[in-house]
């Protein structure tokens, strides 16, 4: 009985644990349609959305599960990624996929629930106004002399 007990508590834990976000940072490899699934739009009905794969490189988690190395996961969505945003690093959330059937479906884990923008930012030790540069926002860590203004050049990704 008590063996038993333990065992039950032991898979609720892990269940609770499962279903827990997971935030990660990563580039993403590759992002390609999930060909092999079935298409599940309605007859005679217009769907701009299907099942991909997106294959992400993690470098560290940030929150939830440890994840590491290569995780694919699921998202749907309507068209390719732009190339060149690919492989920059960024902020992805991901969800494991409770259901035994949906992970067989899609051969994955997980759901990408999410992922940032990549943007790039650029920090000073001095307020960037007093620069002369025009910034939207200014985020500051720290006090005084040790404080850091961090902010992202409006069109910085354009002049690359």
């Amino acid at each position: 009985m008590r063996i038993a007990l333990m065992l039950s508590l032991a898979l609720a834990c892990t269940s609770a644990v499962a279903s827990d976000p997971i935030v990660v940072v990563g580039k993403l490899l590759s992002n390609k349609p999930m060909d092999y699934v079935p298409d599940e739009c309605p007859e005679n009905a217009i769907c701009l959305r299907s099942w991909w794969r997106s294959a992400i490189e993690v470098d560290r988690t940030v929150s939830g599960q440890a994840l590491s190395g290569r995780v694919d996961a699921a998202v749907m969505q309507h068209t390719d990624l732009n190339e060149q945003l690919k492989k920059e690093v960024r902020v992805f959330a991901l969800r494991y996929i409770e259901d035994p059937a949906q992970r067989a479906k899609l051969r994955v884990d997980y759901y990408l629930d999410g992922m940032a923008e990549p943007k790039e930012f650029f920090c000073l030790s001095q307020d960037p106004a007093k620069l002369g540069l025009n910034t939207p926002r200014v985020y500051v860590s720290g006090e005084g002399d040790l404080a850091i203004h961090c902010f992202e050049l409006p069109d910085a990704r354009d002049s690359r």
